[in-house]
């Protein structure tokens, strides 16, 4: 299956939210000996032209041996979605598609990764799904889906749902994806304590707080 070249795809990594339920910086956050955002960086880098950073306004982020370009929230909050429009409107011109990941999936792989891209098409999006659920923040996204982002963030509604909603999705089947990615990587974002702990358990990674 045909899939555009590396320079015409760029990934958006997001870096912001309030990490409520981990209790610490997810970015930040020990993976091996890397920190958890530069292992997602690592593995999505040698795929795209350009990586950029989706972060909050005064948002701080570890230092990373990586080429990156910044892209702070204009407001604070403003959520996902705004950083996504933000996000594909600075690639625009070259990007002819864009991943965008959450910073916390350090189990996603290239596999698929490359994946995603290979089925976008003529499609304005390929998202997986995950017990039902549209997964937004792994997913792929033409560039021209700015511009219905655009219109619903416009009209006032913030939601990321609303945004992909009047899109052409291929969605995709968990079932699909563990073709290319046995422990579905993808959608294991680590949101918790338990789920950094299973997620390092998974990668043969010791817990930095325990023997």
């Amino acid at each position: 299956m045909t899939t555009l070249p590396r320079y015409q795809r760029a990934a958006l990594i997001v870096c912001g939210g309030e990490s409520r339920r981990m209790g610490q910086s997810k970015p930040h956050l020990p993976f091996g000996n890397e920190t958890m955002l530069e292992r997602v960086i690592r593995i999505v880098s040698p795929l795209v032209e350009e990586v950029v950073l989706l972060t909050g306004k005064s948002q701080e982020l570890p230092l990373l041996p990586f080429d990156y370009v910044e892209l702070p929230d204009r407001v604070e909050q403003q959520g996902p979605a705004a950083a996504i429009y933000e996000g594909l409107k600075y690639v625009t011109g070259w990007s002819e598609a864009a991943i965008v990941l959450g910073c916390d999936l350090p189990l996603v792989t290239q596999a698929s990764i490359e994946y995603l891209f290979e089925q976008l098409s003529s499609y304005d999006a390929v998202i997986p799904l995950h017990e039902g659920m549209p997964q937004p923040l792994a997913a792929v996204y033409a560039n021209s889906a700015r511009e219905t982002f655009e219109n619903i963030l416009f009209s006032g509604n913030q939601r990321l749902l609303s945004c992909i909603e009047p899109l052409n999705i291929h969605w995709i089947d968990p079932r699909e994806l563990a073709g290319v990615d046995p422990n579905l990587g993808l959608l294991r974002n680590v949101n918790t304590p338990d789920a950094y702990r299973e997620a390092l358990q998974i990668a043969g990674l010791k817990h930095p707080l325990e023997d």
